[in-house]
């Protein structure tokens, strides 16, 4: 049985997520297309996030490039996931994505959306003109804002450039990514013109964090993007029918993590038991479309390496984006073993997270 307080908190965002309106959508083709913000564009539900597969990084520079073998293999799959529908790139300069971004999106440019964050210390209207120049344009420009109880007056400097930017035709829409709530109510607050904001969102951390933020974007119209749906990929780790030959995003940043101790037999008993009821779908899927079924969403953004990964993300699309009751008890099963672990659930590099995804 769920705690009191588990079972408090869950009944709260189930709440929560029926008074906040939804986003405007269409459908075509087999995707999902949701208005972002006040914005013109409407991004895919499912999007492509910007963590390259660590099998084949290698260290260049300020931050990483991918081998030959392993951007060919990252080029191929962008290109199927446009596509399959997909219309957003997220692309980090500290990954080496740049020019293969714009090589691989130039026969999709025309819908593409493309998505940048500042990586490296640098003023950031000369990174906008920087990409600008490559992509013709940028569609999405953030910046990320860290640990924090408010916007600081650097952030106020680079938005005001953002802003500057924005009205000179080289950005479409502007934002933000951060972990904390407390930045996120106060760049609601402080930031003119914000049109999106990127933020951890998955099953296990949905629950009453968000109560105040939600309502106060909705209310100005801001677009709400979730990252780290899959919980960067450790709920892989608790998914009896997931290959456990992928990787998450980092193989440091796991639901359940080897070294520390055995997952109790019985819950992997109850989660295959449950799980079977649901033909077909596994843990991943249901938890993704945890996140698509959130009608204030505007898309999901996991990170993707393969193509069975691609595939089953699209999977969870094509089927309706409300949950069943099976694929709920599934969900609370997996966020009871959570909170039995405490936050031993993350490895100590991340559970500084735990704190800030939890209520």
């Amino acid at each position: 049985m769920l705690c009191r307080r588990a079972f408090l908190a869950s009944a709260a965002g189930a709440a929560l997520a029926g008074t906040v309106p939804p986003v405007r959508e269409i459908r075509r083709g087999g995707m999902t297309y949701r208005q972002l913000g006040h914005t013109d564009l409407y991004v895919s539900l499912l999007s492509f996030g910007s963590h390259t597969d660590p099998r084949y990084k290698q260290k260049a520079g300020q931050g990483n490039i991918l081998t030959p073998d392993g951007q060919a293999m990252r080029d191929r799959l962008i290109a199927r996931a446009f596509d399959r529908g997909v219309n957003m790139l997220d692309t980090y300069e500290s990954e080496g994505q740049w020019e293969h971004a714009a090589r691989v999106l130039k026969p999709y440019r025309q819908k593409a959306l493309v998505s940048i964050c500042r990586q490296f210390p640098m003023f950031v209207g000369q990174n906008i003109d920087m990409a600008a120049k490559l992509y013709g344009h940028v569609d999405m420009y953030r910046i990320y804002i860290g640990d924090g109880d408010a916007v600081t007056a650097a952030n106020v400097s680079d938005w005001d450039a953002m802003r500057r930017a924005k009205e000179a035709g080289k950005v479409r829409a502007i934002g933000i990514s951060t972990h904390s709530e407390r930045v996120m109510i106060s760049a609601l607050k402080e930031l003119e013109g914000i049109d999106y904001i990127m933020f951890p969102y998955n099953f296990i951390h949905a629950r009453a964090d968000y109560s105040e933020f939600l309502p106060m974007a909705a209310a100005r119209g801001v677009g709400l993007i979730a990252i780290k749906p899959l919980a960067a990929g450790s709920i892989v780790r608790l998914d009896p029918r997931a290959n456990q030959a992928l990787r998450p995003e980092r193989d440091f940043v796991q639901l359940y993590h080897t070294r520390y101790r055995p997952l109790p037999p019985s819950v992997v008993q109850d989660l295959i038991k449950t799980l079977d009821r649901v033909p077909d779908e596994s843990l991943c899927q249901a938890a993704l479309r945890f996140v698509y079924s959130r009608p204030f969403m505007t898309a999901a953004m996991p990170g993707m390496f393969e193509d069975e990964t691609l595939d089953s993300n699209c999977a969870a699309l094509s089927r309706h984006l409300e949950l069943s009751r099976d694929e709920r008890a599934a969900l609370d099963l997996a966020g009871q073993l959570a909170a039995a672990r405490g936050n031993a659930w993350l490895p100590k590099h991340y559970q500084w997270l735990d704190s800030r995804w939890r209520a």
